[in-house]
C-alpha cells in the first residue's frame, strides 16, 4: 500500500500516522452484529456437551458466576443479565446468586466499575465482590498431576453451580483465553496460580496452542478438580460487539469458541518484516504495560530476527503490577533478566521475562505517556518521534501495521 493514512488505537482514541509504504493487516471484518443479545440467548439454548441452564439449577441451588475483570474486553453488562434470567426463570433466588469478578493476581475495583462493568441494576440487586488471590479466604481441593496445588475461593468451592463468564483472545502462554481460565488464575490462589505460570518457561507453552500445552492443561485439570459446570464465552469484532458465544462444557465448549475465533482473527501475514507496529486494540487491552505486553508476542511472530518492534499502548494505569515494575526497572538487561527468572520465577516477574525474550531477538520500541524507559526497551511519548527513530535504526526497512494486534492470530507463522 503506498501513501497511506493508519490509524492505530491508544486508549479510548486513536494516533494517527502517514506511512509511505507499509501493510496493515486488520481481523476479517464482520458486519455489525444485528442482534447481539440474539447470539448469546441462542448459545443459551444450544449448550455444547452440557444440558441447558436450566436443567442444572434447582430453586435451592446457590449459584456463583465467574466473571471477567476490568483488564478484559468483555461486555459483562449484556451477558451476565441474560445468565441470571435463565436462573431466575429456574427459580433460583436472588439471594443465591453470586457474582465473583476472577481478577486472578489483578487488581481489585472499585464499586463505580463494577457498576461500569455489570450495570447499576446487576450490581444492587445481587451479591458482587472480587476475588483476592492473598486472602485465606480459600480451600485446597488438591493438587493437579503436574503438582499445582488447587486452592480455590470458598465461596466458589461452596457452591452448588458454577459458570465461567469471558471472552475469547490469544494468549501468549495458555494458548487462548476463557474456558478454564476463569478458576485458574481468575479465583485461584496465588500459590496456584505461581505455580500454574511456572510452566510457561515449558515446551509447548504458546500462543494459540492449547493441546499438549502444558499450562493449558494444567487449567483445565484444575477447572475440574474444582467442578466448573458451565461457561458462557463470547467472541468479539475489533468494536468489542459480540459476534459469537458459547455456552456449555468448559472444554468442548470452549473449544468451538476458539474455532469461531479463529474463523475471525486468524490471517495469513504471509512473511515477516523489519518493522512491526503493533496496538493491542486501545482500551482495555492497553490499560496497563502488564495487559498490553500481549500485542508484542502476536508482533513478536511477525518480525524479522534484529528488527523493530513499536508497541503503541496508552497504559494508563502505567507498568499494572509491582513486582513487574520492581524487575524492569532493576537495572538488568534482557538476556540477564531471563536467567534470574528461570532461577527466581514468581508472578510479576514472568511478564519481563516474556518481554525480555522478545528483546534478545529484536528492539522494542514502546511508545506512551505512562511508561518510563527501561534496559529492555526505549520509549517515545510521540508516534512521530519513535517512528524518526526506527527509520534510523533500519533504513528503508519494510513495514507491518497491526492495529489489533492482540487479538489476531498470524496462523501461518506460528
Amino acid at each position: 500500500m503506498l501513501g497511506i493514512n493508519v490509524l492505530i488505537p491508544y486508549g479510548s482514541n486513536y494516533l494517527s500516522l502517514e506511512l509511505s509504504n507499509a501493510t496493515v493487516i486488520l481481523p476479517r471484518r464482520e458486519v455489525i452484529p444485528k442482534d447481539e443479545l440474539g447470539i448469546i440467548k441462542n448459545s443459551l439454548e444450544n449448550p455444547i456437551g452440557a444440558p441447558k441452564l436450566r436443567e442444572l439449577v434447582d430453586p435451592h441451588h446457590r449459584v456463583c458466576l465467574l466473571v471477567s475483570d476490568i483488564t478484559r474486553p468483555l461486555p459483562s453488562y449484556k451477558v451476565v443479565p441474560l445468565i441470571i434470567n435463565e436462573l431466575v426463570k429456574s427459580g433460583v433466588k436472588n439471594d443465591n446468586i453470586s457474582i465473583v469478578f476472577a481478577t486472578g493476581i489483578h487488581r481489585p475495583h472499585t464499586r463505580d466499575e463494577w457498576i461500569k462493568l455489570l450495570g447499576v441494576d446487576i450490581v444492587k440487586g445481587f451479591k458482587v465482590f472480587d476475588h483476592n488471590c492473598w486472602s485465606n479466604f480459600v480451600e485446597y481441593l488438591g493438587k493437579t498431576s503436574r503438582g499445582t496445588p488447587v486452592l480455590i475461593n470458598s465461596t466458589v468451592v461452596n457452591a452448588d453451580l458454577r459458570i465461567g463468564v469471558a471472552n475469547i483472545d490469544p494468549h501468549y502462554f495458555a494458548g487462548y483465553s476463557g474456558g478454564g481460565k476463569s478458576v485458574l488464575p481468575g479465583v485461584a490462589a496465588y500459590d496456584s496460580i505461581k505455580e500454574n505460570h511456572r510452566m510457561m518457561l515449558l515446551p509447548g507453552a504458546e500462543l494459540a496452542k492449547l493441546d499438549g500445552n502444558p499450562v493449558r492443561e494444567d487449567i483445565e485439570e484444575a477447572a475440574s478438580i474444582l467442578g466448573l459446570e458451565y461457561i458462557v464465552n463470547v467472541v468479539l469484532n475489533e468494536r468489542k460487539e459480540i459476534v459469537g458465544s458459547v455456552a456449555g462444557h468448559f472444554i468442548k465448549a470452549h473449544r468451538e469458541g476458539v474455532r469461531i475465533f479463529n474463523k475471525i482473527y486468524g490471517v495469513e501475514v504471509g512473511r515477516k518484516y523489519d518493522v512491526v507496529i503493533a496496538s493491542p486494540g486501545g482500551y482495555p487491552k492497553d490499560i496497563n504495560l502488564y495487559q498490553a505486553h500481549k500485542a508484542l508476542e502476536v508482533a513478536y511472530r511477525c518480525v524479522n530476527k534484529g528488527g523493530v518492534i513499536v508497541l503503541v499502548a496508552e497504559c494508563d494505569e502505567g507498568v499494572g503490577d509491582s513486582k513487574t515494575e520492581e524487575l524492569l526497572y532493576s537495572g538488568m538487561g534482557p538476556e540477564e533478566i531471563i536467567n534470574f527468572v528461570k532461577g527466581n520465577f514468581d508472578l510479576g516477574y514472568h511478564k519481563v521475562y516474556a518481554i525480555s525474550r522478545i528483546a534478545v531477538n529484536a528492539e522494542v520500541v514502546v511508545v506512551s505517556h505512562n511508561i518510563r524507559e527501561s534496559k529492555i526497551f526505549k520509549v517515545f511519548k510521540n508516534l512521530g518521534d519513535a517512528m524518526k527513530y526506527v527509520n534510523q535504526v533500519v533504513r528503508g526497512g519494510d513495514v507491518l501495521v497491526l492495529p489489533y494486534a492482540s487479538s489476531i492470530i498470524p496462523k501461518d507463522l506460528i
